[in-house]
């Protein structure tokens, strides 16, 4: 797993710069240009059609770097500003300890051409800290969205999660675990859905008897610690109980990855045993870096099938499939 985890982070990606959208007129929006970034305006290159303002610091955390706590947000370059936009925020993986929110490939311009604002939200990595801390910060990102919203046209009653890897984990675990969004008077009830692409870590009791040693079992043991309470209270399938109050979920795994097919069958059921919707997706011709990579381009199936789930979890239609939706840039 790690394996091909590094193998997607250091593959070559496009890396946009930054069009600062309109000023925004919601008053608790507050834009940070990241220090490292030009101020001056330029196209942006993560996708046609798109505005993206980079380094907006969602949390304050006393001796976190800003870019730890800080997102990016992508919407579609041409917007009614009388219709709210659904919001996907998605949670890049790396194990719990590297990745970063710029690694977002076509998923911006996927997202706009169904009329959604992306945004890719950064987090505190281990070893820095360990669980709950990483997802802390995601249900952070999540309160600054819903309070910020409509600054950026977004809708702050149809927030869906999505996450890769051990961002998958996290989308779950903040789904799941009423804690975390309680901190910031929010609920599970609060997201409109849930999508995991391949994840991790669902069963963390079961997942750290089996883990090898090596760099796979440091990386656990980095972001979970050796406390089998902490493992329960870190794993979403255990965290979902019947009586909670869950929001749709869409749980896909790849190729031939046992494991995740494993985790992926009992985090459904445990939706189900709460009584909240939830689909098991397999994408077989995939791997655990190509499920990640490929979602976002056109014709593939995988897709498709993630599109029409998050359309039902937000209300909307499909664009036409045989005229395209196309957004022009100004």
């Amino acid at each position: 797993m790690l394996s091909l985890i590094l193998a997607m982070l250091l593959a070559p990606a496009a890396h946009a710069s930054d069009i600062a959208p309109p000023a925004p007129s919601h008053p608790t929006a507050v834009f940070i240009q990241e220090p490292d970034e030009s101020a001056a305006p330029e196209p942006d290159e993560a996708g046609p059609g798109v505005i993206v303002q980079r380094g907006i610091r969602y949390i304050h955390r006393e001796g976190v770097p800003a870019r730890r706590t800080s997102l990016d947000v992508h919407r579609p370059a041409v917007i009614d500003r009388d219709q709210l936009m659904p919001i996907l925020l998605y949670i890049h993986g790396g194990g719990w300890s590297i990745g970063d929110k710029a690694m977002v490939g076509h998923k911006p311009s996927w997202a706009a051409r169904h009329g959604w604002v992306f945004v890719s939200v950064n987090y505190r990595l281990s070893p820095d800290v360990m669980h709950p801390e990483h997802a802390r910060d995601v249900a952070a990102a999540v309160a600054w969205v819903k309070a910020n919203a409509r600054s950026f046209n977004g809708d702050p009653e149809r927030i869906a999660l999505m996450g890769h890897s051990a961002g998958a984990h996290l989308a779950a675990i903040v789904a799941s675990d009423e804690s975390l969004l309680a901190e910031h008077d929010l609920t599970p009830a609060d997201l409109a859905g849930v999508v995991l692409l391949d994840g991790a870590g669902y069963n963390l009791p079961r997942r750290m008897k089996t883990v090898p040693p090596g760099r796979l079992g440091t990386m656990y043991a980095q972001a979970f610690g050796t406390d089998p309470e902490l493992w329960e209270r870190a794993s979403p399938t255990l965290q979902a109980r019947p009586g909670d109050t869950l929001p749709p979920l869409f749980c896909v795994h790849a190729g031939r990855r046992v494991e995740a097919r494993v985790e992926g069958r009992e985090i459904v059921a445990a939706w189900h045993a709460a009584g909240a919707d939830a689909a098991l997706h397999h994408a077989p011709t995939k791997d655990h870096m190509t499920i990640n990579r490929a979602l976002g381009t056109e014709g593939d199936p995988d897709t498709a099938a993630i599109a029409a789930f998050l359309t039902r979890a937000f209300r909307t239609t499909l664009p036409s499939e045989t005229t395209p939706q196309t957004i022009p840039t100004p």
